[in-house]
């Protein structure tokens, strides 16, 4: 009973921890600038206006009690990040699924000369941490005028997607049912079994895989700050990241740093069964 009451605890501590601050933003988005700086603060929005959500797309709002809620000057960073971080997730999603499947399903399913040696540079690749390669990207793109650019972004991020996503998959596909030989003995060819039957039973780990894909995207912010910041290809994290050195409103910050966790949001929500159903194993063995 004991050891019951104190996982019940500890769960509770944990569930606090993660959802405490991101209600206390919620809240704040909510509020005028004069109810966010009240003492004691208040634990409920006293009359909730979405006037922040307005402000940081470039619109003036007025509250239902005559308060006029002048546009976020940080509304045009916004927009351009939101624009700019979409289409690096989308693109570096679509561009490392296309590589990792045939990759994972590779070094999962075939026997070649050097595999162990391969299988540990990949696994290197997914371990280092960005900060250890940003001197040398950032000297590379300096010479091929990549910095300040949407493409160069989706380059160096498929270098932390396809090695963590692909070793993530080898251990799916190593689950999956021996189908090929079957597949082979009806005249199926090695890439029509692969399209046409491995990926089918392979959905769900596949589907995480790209969710997994599109949070790294979205949320990279370390080449990101070094690489983009100030241009015209600033992500939302960075455009966020500059809301603290420009003395922001509370509620417009707060509206804006909820723009981030939407788009995942929505994307784990409405893919939560295939979360679900995702079995990760460690592919080494």
């Amino acid at each position: 009973m004991k050891s019951k009451t104190l996982a019940i605890l500890g769960i509770a501590v944990a569930i606090c921890w993660t959802l405490l601050p991101l209600y206390w933003f919620l809240k704040l988005a909510f509020e005028t600038i004069g109810e966010g700086a009240q003492f004691p603060p208040y634990l409920v929005p006293p009359r909730p206006q979405p006037g922040a959500f307005f402000n940081i797309f470039g619109h003036a709002y007025r509250t239902a009690s005559g308060i006029d809620l002048p546009a976020s000057g940080q509304a045009g960073q916004v927009i351009l990040g939101i624009r700019n971080s979409l289409i690096v997730a989308v693109v570096v999603t679509l561009v490392t699924m296309v590589f990792v499947v045939p990759l994972a399903y590779v070094f999962a399913r075939l026997e070649f000369a050097h595999k162990n040696k391969l299988l540990g540079a990949v696994l290197l690749a997914a371990s280092l941490p960005p900060v250890s390669t940003l001197i040398p990207f950032y000297s590379l793109y300096v010479q091929l005028d990549l910095v300040g650019t949407v493409p160069g972004l989706v380059i160096v991020t498929l270098t932390i997607t396809i090695p963590f996503v692909t070793w993530m998959l080898i251990g799916f596909f190593r689950n999956l049912p021996p189908v090929e030989q079957l597949a082979r003995i009806d005249g199926f060819s090695r890439l029509y079994t692969l399209i046409f039957v491995v990926i089918p039973m392979a959905r769900s780990g596949v589907t995480v895989a790209a969710i997994i894909a599109f949070l790294f995207s979205w949320n990279e912010f370390v080449y990101a700050q070094v690489l983009v910041t100030g241009t015209s290809a600033v992500t939302l994290p960075v455009a966020l990241s500059g809301f603290l050195f420009q003395s922001p409103q509370p509620n417009h910050l707060s509206a804006a740093l909820w723009l981030t966790i939407v788009p995942p949001l929505l994307v784990a929500v409405f893919l939560q069964r295939h979360v679900a159903e995702m079995n990760l194993v460690d592919p080494v063995h």
